[in-house]
């Protein structure tokens, strides 16, 4: 037995020239699109991780000067870059170093960086309100007299050479109970 197609006309495979050009451009168009998903979603990823590690040594830092200024007995000094406490087992001091762009605080155990890439830091002193409730500023002459103290520092970070939006601002007063 013999088989024979019924159509004599070969088949031809393939693609039109139309039909290869307009499949060329969905997929050229499809595969900028995820290009562009992807690039936005890595630096939306690397952008999210600054802002959390920011975020977590602004806090630390935040919460351990703040104990060291509640548990002071005294300012010893300040300026507007530096802090010298009395605390119960010694001196501790804050200092920010502009060219560096770091925090640190240095007690009797040693020197320690809390923050790096500071732009911004200051110290402010303030004592009790007399009648009103606000508090009002005084001058960095008059330490010993200080109730309370102000911090502020601005830190932000880079990303690939390029100043993102990776910036946290923290900002505080806090008293001093041990007086």
């Amino acid at each position: 037995m013999e088989f024979r197609p019924t159509n004599p006309k070969p088949k031809r495979a393939g693609f039109t020239v139309p039909e290869l050009l307009v499949g060329t451009a969905l997929s050229g168009l499809i595969l900028v699109g995820a290009a562009s998903f992807f690039l936005f979603s890595v630096r939306s990823f690397a952008s999210m991780a600054n802002y959390t590690d920011l975020n977590n040594r602004d806090r630390n830092a935040s919460d351990l000067l703040s104990r060291d200024i509640r548990s002071a007995s005294s300012v010893q000094s300040a300026t507007a870059h530096q802090i010298v406490l009395s605390i119960p087992n010694g001196n501790v001091s804050y200092t920010y170093y502009a060219g560096a762009r770091s925090l640190s605080r240095t007690d009797r155990s040693g020197t320690r960086t809390l923050l790096t890439g500071v732009d911004s830091f200051s110290f402010s002193l303030y004592q009790r309100p007399a009648t009103n409730s606000l508090y009002s500023l005084f001058s960095t002459a008059a330490a010993a007299n200080a109730k309370m103290v102000g911090f502020q520092w601005s830190c932000s970070r880079s990303l690939a050479g390029m100043k993102l939006d990776s910036e946290s601002l923290q900002t505080a007063m806090v008293e001093l109970r041990n007086q």
